[in-house]
């Protein structure tokens, strides 16, 4: 009865720890569409309001709410606050911190790192357009991660219950 339960529970455990890795895969397909959807009102408040890009990110960071909001928001106050610094000074001293507490694969971490790369312009236009292209590629991101998630849900369940009960039926 003993050797039964504790077979029951390493299946169970093997199965848990299955879906907290698929969690995990959709967590991170939500955390890239927070960030699409941030650089998409970005993209607006520049286009359309004609704002600077510390004061988009100020309101962008205002709307968005939660701890990527509050980081948002710390950058564009602290580029506006301290004369000769940068965004990409700012943005490098805050976002680190803000990438550690996600679960963005290194690739991704590196594509939001690379943000300030995106800035500087210039010519409103060329500003405009580079933000629509890191708007764009964090959208083939989010959509990627999204279809590894879709497609890996039935695999990484079915795999760990199958470990758990193999480990189960090797044990007992």
């Amino acid at each position: 009865m003993l050797r039964l339960a504790g077979a029951c529970l390493l299946i169970a455990g093997s199965a848990g720890f299955g879906w907290c890795v698929w969690r995990d895969m959709v967590r991170r397909a939500g955390q890239l569409k927070l960030l699409e959807r941030a650089f998409i009102m970005l993209e607006s408040e520049v286009g359309y309001s004609r704002s600077s890009l510390p004061d988009g990110l100020l309101r962008v960071g205002g709307r968005m709410g939660g701890t990527f909001g509050e980081c948002l928001h710390d950058i564009a106050a602290q580029v506006r606050a301290e004369s000769g610094i940068t965004l990409k000074e700012a943005w490098n001293g805050r976002m680190p911190d803000y990438l550690k507490k996600t679960c963005l694969s290194e690739r991704e971490k590196a594509l939001v790192m690379a943000f300030p790369e995106y800035t500087g312009f210039v010519d409103g236009r060329m500003q405009l357009t580079a933000l629509e292209q890191f708007a764009g590629e964090m959208g083939q991101a989010e959509e990627a991660a999204r279809q590894v998630a879709a497609n890996g849900k039935k695999a990484v369940l079915s795999i760990s219950t199958a470990v758990g009960l193999l480990a189960a039926i090797l044990l007992f």
